[in-house]
This record gives structure tokens, C-alpha cells and sequence, in this order.
């Protein structure tokens, strides 16, 4: 690969970087109730769900076990993307290429300006689109009374991906001005 194609790769994986950071903040610092304690306990591999204790039904842990698995694919990619991105940058910094981090903080706020907006104007459709591309078995819609809608209601996912975009959009403006000090401070 040339250092142009490292470039472009490094400011396309930034926003995805970012995204997958602040996701993962904001679930570790959410606060939640004891029912979304089990299963986020469950989907991390140290809890179970039972049935009889939490009227859970064998749909519903059918789709959170799928959640698990896009949760792990989810943290693996993190981890890939985190190691990439730390090469390229480690290498260029010593090359005195900053501008990465500006340009990957730029194409982080470009992206989510547009994923906002189209979130604002149809939360709904997102959400569905993203159960349809992640769960394609169609086991993701459930009774209003479920458990998992009692647990998990819309709200609770609405406020979460503004928490993920807020924290995100504050990232990509720290890459912004990290590039900018970064800079000025490797000037003779």
C-alpha cells in the first residue's frame, strides 16, 4: 500500500473508531436497573437469564443471544480498529503528518452531521434498518408487555445513541484540536 491509500484508510477509520469508543463509554457508564443489569450481565458472558426468574421468553433470549454475538464481533472490531489505527498514526507522528488526526476528526463530524440529521428526522427507520441488517432472522420485534420492551423501551436506546453521538462529536473535535496543538508544538 502506498502512503496516500495508508492516509485515506487511517481518516476512514477514525469515525468508525470513535463511534465504536464511545459506545462502548457510554454502555460501560450508563446507570441501569436491575432487569437491564441481567441481561447487559448476560451479554457480557457473566450472568445467566432464567425464565422463571425473569419472564423472559425463549424468543427473547434467542435475540439476545444474537445481541451477544454482535456485542463480541462488535468489541473485536473495536480492538482491530484501535490497533490500526495506533500504527499508522504512531508512524506518521514520527513523520511529523499530524493532519491525520484532523482530517479523521473532519470526515468523524462530516459523518455524523448526516447520521444525525437523518436520525432526527427518522429515529424509527434507523433503528429498524439497523435490526433488519444485524438480525436479519426477523427475531428482534417483540410484544409491547415483553420483557425486553419493558426493559429495554425505545426511550432507553434514544438516549443512548444521543449520549454516543454527543461523546463522539466532542472525540472528533478533541482530534481536531489535538492536531492543531500537536502541530504548533513540533514547530522549531
Amino acid at each position: 500500500m502506498n502512503q496516500k491509500t495508508i492516509q485515506i484508510l487511517f481518516i476512514i477509520l477514525v469515525p468508525f473508531l470513535l463511534i465504536l469508543f464511545s459506545y462502548k463509554i457510554i454502555l460501560f457508564s450508563t446507570e441501569l436497573n436491575q432487569n437491564q443489569q441481567k441481561t447487559f450481565d448476560f451479554l457480557n458472558g457473566k450472568g445467566e437469564l432464567k425464565p422463571q426468574s425473569t419472564n423472559i421468553t425463549s424468543a427473547e433470549l434467542s435475540h439476545l443471544q444474537d445481541v451477544q454475538k454482535v456485542m463480541n464481533g462488535t468489541n473485536y472490531i473495536f480492538l482491530v480498529l484501535l490497533f490500526i489505527c495506533t500504527l499508522i498514526f504512531t508512524y506518521y507522528k514520527k513523520k511529523k503528518k499530524i493532519f491525520l488526526l484532523k482530517y479523521g476528526g473532519i470526515t468523524t463530524l462530516v459523518l455524523f452531521g448526516l447520521l444525525s440529521f437523518i436520525g432526527l428526522v427518522s429515529f424509527n427507520l434507523i433503528f429498524t434498518l439497523f435490526h433488519k441488517i444485524f438480525f436479519p432472522q426477523g427475531n428482534w420485534m417483540f410484544a409491547k408487555t415483553s420483557f425486553l420492551i419493558t426493559t429495554f423501551p425505545i426511550t432507553f436506546f434514544i438516549a443512548i445513541t444521543i449520549k454516543i453521538t454527543v461523546l463522539t462529536l466532542i472525540l472528533a473535535i478533541i482530534f481536531i484540536l489535538l492536531s492543531y496543538y500537536l502541530k504548533k508544538r513540533s514547530e522549531p
